[in-house]
């Protein structure tokens, strides 16, 4: 089953900025994520399989799985490359 994606008002302004190729490849590991999270993601620090983490490119995110209301939520976004 999928899940749906979430982004809280303050981590979709953040992705807004980020340049059209970071952007890009942000978009492509989340929707890959909403298929299959748990095996399209690693984990952020212990693995709990709630709090993930994927990367694509420049652009990384943390990610707060909500198995039982099939929701992910985007924590944070991290840019490594230049604007």
């Amino acid at each position: 089953m999928t899940y749906r994606l979430h982004f809280p008002a303050e981590v979709f302004d953040a992705y807004k900025q980020l340049p059209a190729i970071a952007r890009r490849d942000l978009a492509l590991v989340l929707v890959d994520a909403l298929e299959d999270p748990l095996a399209r993601s690693e984990p952020y620090g212990r693995d709990d399989g709630i709090i993930r983490t994927v990367a694509q490119g420049h652009v990384t995110a943390v990610l707060l799985l909500g198995h039982d209301t099939r929701v992910i939520t985007v924590l944070t976004i991290a840019y490594a490359g230049t604007t």
